[in-house]
């Protein structure tokens, strides 16, 4: 009698991850002739499959790695919440705070290798600063580790933090454009190197320079006479003075606009709360407390590595140091700020790239004047943080969207139009199945494990067996469903 293969012992890492069991076949109690199980891991358990799709799903380029692209974040149902009771259906507007853990900009970031091509003189071409390596070569190269991606890593006791719309939603981009006078030479040299070739860059830029050459007895006269009238009179003039003084004329200044830099993005979100009870209280304390320790670095490493050394107190080896722990601090996490409007992001305010938080302000007597409950939490207490972006923001990076009329009279879309909703099984407890949808999709009651609110929709493991292009994978490891890409709502239940 044969043996048939078992589920995996171990839990899987991440979604589609696939692993093999082995059997023995009937008539084979010996081990000779082995049966072979296939399995997929679903995000909860392990499932049989086909050894065809075992074979599809690990020869994709992209198993067992991240997807690169942008991604939004999801609600968290344990998310800390003020208002307590904050709605995040229909019409509802909140901010959605997650905090990740800082990537490196040139952390194993790979870059294209090139040389510099030129043009001889006789119109054939030669490379030269050949193999040199430039990162950063495109966009989305440059973007990596500013946008949220699936490689982000969420840190261990920041929760997502959800608050109410504030007053100040601004968008603002500043770029630096400088005047820059040229004299003639340099104007010349400048005209000069504008044309093509490299050689007759050169070539023409001595020509120029030789043409204003006769320049210089003028030049020179008035450098004469501002050193002459600085070293005996002690009087500060200068070439123009000369100019304009003698002969009535300035130099040209050949002013010209040109752009220096873009600035990295900043902006401030204020809140103001005051408690409606004690659970309102102590979320208060938690938001405040969580962007404090967002901001701050640790002293401690954790798992970081220093040119590839681990920190270890008690072990010296090869790559372990126990030293550097002393010798150096992680640096603070990062935030990435998400204005939503119902379940998905609004995309009529600003979108921000993956933010440092750069000042957080608590004032705990906003009117005034000091006021506590019984116990001492402050009647009022008024939240200020400061943000920049971590990255530039490039043409590229603005959506013009459709061009599509806009209908004010329409209303927003129901509930199954919303974007991806926290529907993980292993969030929920208290799991009831209620009916089918049209298209014969299992429709559930749950509550939010830690949570009494009592929702109805469906099961992300299960969507992902029938359609799996309406479930994302977020950072946290937990699945979300795009309910607007099945029949079936999410809602709360009365």
């Amino acid at each position: 009698m044969g043996v048939t293969p078992k589920k995996p012992k171990f839990k899987g890492t991440f979604v589609n991850q696939v692993s093999k069991t082995y059997g023995t076949k009937p008539g084979t109690a010996f081990g000779n002739g082995k049966s072979t199980g296939y399995w997929r891991w679903n995000g909860v358990d392990w499932v049989k499959v086909s050894k065809k799709q075992y074979d599809a799903i690990q020869g994709a380029d992209n198993y067992g790695k991240p997807s690169p692209g942008e991604i939004d974040a999801a609600v968290d149902p344990l998310s800390i919440r003020f208002p307590a009771d904050i709605a995040t259906g229909g019409d509802s507007s909140y901010v959605l705070f997650s905090f990740y853990k800082y990537k490196p900009p040139f952390q194993d970031k790979t870059g294209a290798t090139s040389g510099l091509t030129v043009k001889k003189k006789n119109g054939s071409t030669k490379t030269v600063f050949k193999n040199n390596e430039y990162v950063n070569q495109d966009l989305n190269s440059y973007n990596k580790g500013g946008v949220l991606t699936e490689e982000f890593e969420q840190v261990d006791g920041l929760k997502q933090i959800m608050l109410y719309m504030p007053d100040d939603i601004q968008d603002a981009y500043k770029a630096d454009w400088e005047g820059k006078a040229f004299g003639s030479i340099t104007a010349g040299l400048l005209a000069a190197a504008g044309r093509d070739g490299v050689g007759y860059k050169l070539q023409t830029a001595l020509k120029s320079a030789k043409r204003t050459a006769a320049n210089l007895p003028v030049n020179a006269a008035a450098g004469i006479i501002t050193n002459l009238a600085k070293g005996i009179t002690g009087d500060q003039i200068n070439a123009s003075d000369v100019f304009g003084g003698i002969s009535g004329v300035v130099k040209n200044p050949n002013v010209e606009l040109l752009f220096q830099k873009m600035n990295l993005r900043t902006f401030d979100l204020t809140f103001k709360m005051s408690p409606y009870d004690s659970e309102e209280t102590q979320n208060i304390q938690k938001i405040c407390q969580t962007f404090k320790k967002a901001m701050l670095p640790s002293y401690d490493l954790g798992d970081r590595k220093v040119f590839g050394m681990d920190k270890n107190e008690n072990v010296v080896s090869q790559n372990k140091d126990p030293a550097l722990n002393s010798s150096f601090i992680a640096v603070p996490s990062v935030c990435h700020v998400q204005f939503m409007h119902g379940g998905s992001r609004n995309t009529y305010v600003p979108k921000y790239k993956m933010c440092a938080i750069t000042d957080v302000n608590v004032n705990y007597t906003p009117d005034g004047n000091y006021a506590v409950f019984q116990g001492g939490a402050p009647v009022a207490t008024e939240l200020k943080i400061s943000f920049m972006e971590t990255k530039l923001v490039f043409a590229e990076d603005i959506d013009m969207g459709e061009d599509t009329p806009l209908d004010l009279s329409v209303t927003a879309p129901s509930g199954q139009q919303y974007g991806p909703m926290a529907s993980d099984v292993r969030l929920k407890e208290n799991i009831t199945k209620v009916g089918n949808s049209p298209s014969g999709i299992n429709i559930y009651e749950w509550n939010y494990i830690g949570n009494k609110q009592r929702y109805r929709g469906v099961m992300a493991q299960e969507i992902l067996e029938r359609h799996p292009e309406a479930v994302a994978l977020q950072p946290d490891g937990y699945m979300s469903v795009y309910y607007g890409k099945i029949d079936v709502n999410m809602e709360r239940v009365k």
